[in-house]
């Protein structure tokens, strides 16, 4: 089997065993930043994450947790013929975009009470050179490295300017 095959078998069978988990966390009343909020944002302010989205086939939104006035949403778009998957995180400051990190491996588990981000079972995931989580409330974003069997990448940083925010 070729090995794109394969790494979207596996990506499919991470998100199934993450998906049940996330259909039940919803944002807390007071947090406005929703996946439906989220998606109307992007697109008023003409994200560079939503390039060519007529193309996609779906496009979700995933809310993975806040603390202390940051969130951490998700964005999947399932592109081409052989319906690719791509997986884009986004961190707001209340409702200001400070930067995302697109086409990264897999999508998190969830976000704790310390801003600590954590993967799903065999997702290698810190920040570059560290060796501990990546955090939300960090002052300083570094590229996200994710490790999932051989494959390992870093996603760089793409921070938001506040005249792409707004």
């Amino acid at each position: 089997m070729p090995k794109h095959r394969l790494r979207t078998i596996f990506l499919l069978a991470a998100l199934l065993v993450t998906l049940p988990s996330l259909a039940y966390k919803k944002p807390p009343i007071e947090n406005p930043v929703t996946p439906e909020w989220t998606e109307q944002y992007l697109h008023q302010t003409g994200s560079a994450l939503l390039n060519d989205s007529e193309q996609d086939h779906v496009m979700s939104y995933y809310y993975f947790g806040a603390v202390n006035g940051r969130t951490l949403m998700g964005l999947e778009r399932v592109r081409g013929d052989d319906y690719d998957q791509f997986f884009s995180l986004m961190v707001f400051e209340q409702q200001t975009l400070l930067g995302f990190y697109q086409n990264v491996p897999s999508f998190p588990s969830g976000v704790d009470t310390d801003g600590n981000v954590s993967f799903p079972r065999g997702v290698d995931a810190h920040p570059r050179g560290l060796h501990q989580p990546f955090n939300i409330l960090t002052d300083e974003f570094l590229a996200l490295c994710q490790g999932i069997r051989e494959d390992n990448r870093c996603i760089e940083w793409q921070p938001v300017t506040p005249a792409e925010s707004h």
